[in-house]
């Protein structure tokens, strides 16, 4: 039989320790992407060709230390390892300097986060990250920059971590240290903290102050009154990352016309969370890729307590229980009152089990 966790009191802690965490990886991660933005320079190549930095490693090791401080016997599935560090000379020495420059701007965080002190110790940690998922226990899903391309052009990127108990997601916290407060002013003010509890709702508020409890934070909702000829969809920057060519199609036939808002990462969800817009679709580019927990589950429960839907592009809900990946098709959030109709669209032009989906990949 499942452990029950539901109720608030038992993530009071949890909660605390991720928001601080999240903020905490999220200071370091804005400094360091500037700095990369202003001297146009990109990152370091892994060994599968895609770009990482510094700022994946040091939030990681931040973050695990964090979960780890205080809840010794938890897992976390994290996107990082070590091995890139220990085999480069010199950058294991430019990370820690990195975390302990946050840590003593941080200082007064570091009672509940702990800190680091030594590149072994940035490494072990990392390398913490290491859990298989699965349908059983408490897992942390971790990624420590979302929006790696958009990190490095100094624009949308987030820093992401959800708890999932036996499966199921029980919170979520996110931080985006770019994001506009009103995206209507683009001279305002940025950088936003979305934290969800299942069953509590979704809640707001500026990434730089100081966190809040929940009772003051913006309690915010994907807006459901809106019809498809008003509806925004959030698209992402990046080209590779979903069809659009078949988005169009579908956008063409629920006649969305309003102009889309274009976002890197889980951004996206914090956008839809906060209303900004209604629709947003990750269609697969290829038909044997699955999405990884780690891009999802932070804002799965954020989109569902603020009462929107989230599912594969067939309806189904998302399943995090099943390893580090969720071993389905492309992802559906948006509001409860347009999402059947989008589900319905999606099979009239790939099929009802996805016969016509190749076309588009």
């Amino acid at each position: 039989m499942k452990r029950f966790y539901r109720t608030m009191a038992s993530f009071h802690k949890e909660l605390l320790v991720a928001q601080l965490a999240v903020k905490r990886a999220s200071i370091l991660t804005k400094k360091i992407s500037d700095e990369i933005a202003a001297k146009t320079t990109g990152g370091i190549s892994k060994t599968d060709k895609s770009p990482v930095t510094i700022g994946d490693f040091a939030a990681q090791a931040i973050v695990i230390n964090s979960i780890l401080k205080n809840f010794p016997s938890d897992e976390v599935v994290g996107e990082e390892d070590s091995d890139l560090i220990r085999q480069t000379p010199g950058l294991g020495q430019n990370i820690l300097e990195h975390i302990q420059n946050v840590q003593n701007e941080d200082k007064f965080s570091s009672d509940v986060l702990g800190e680091l002190s030594s590149i072994d110790s940035v490494c072990s940690t990392i390398d913490k990250g290491d859990s298989k998922g699965g349908s059983s226990g408490r897992i942390w899903a971790l990624d420590p920059i979302d929006g790696t391309k958009g990190f490095l052009r100094g624009d949308q990127f987030a820093v992401c971590l959800a708890l999932i108990v036996d499966g199921e997601v029980q919170l979520g916290v996110i931080g985006c240290p770019n994001l506009l407060v009103d995206l209507s002013n683009p001279s305002g003010k940025r950088g936003g903290l979305f934290s969800a509890i299942r069953g509590r709702g979704s809640y707001y508020q500026n990434l730089f102050e100081e966190v809040k409890p929940l009772d003051d934070q913006r309690r915010i909702f994907l807006n459901n009154k809106v019809s498809f000829a008003e509806a925004k969809v959030c698209e992402g920057v990046e080209k590779g990352h979903s069809s659009h060519e078949l988005q169009a199609l579908i956008k063409e036939d629920l006649n969305i016309v309003s102009k889309s808002l274009n976002l890197d990462s889980q951004v996206k969800y914090c956008a839809l969370a906060r209303g900004d817009a209604e629709i947003y679709l990750r269609l697969p580019k290829d038909v044997n890729y699955q999405e990884k927990i780690w891009d999802h589950a932070a804002g799965n429960v954020l989109i569902t307590e603020a009462e929107g839907v989230v599912s594969d592009i067939y309806g189904n809900s998302l399943d995090f229980g099943k390893g580090r990946t969720l071993q389905s098709q492309g992802i559906v959030a948006s509001s409860k009152t347009l999402h059947a109709d989008i589900i319905k669209t999606i099979k009239k032009i790939i099929g009802e089990n996805g016969e016509e989906l190749q076309k588009y990949c």
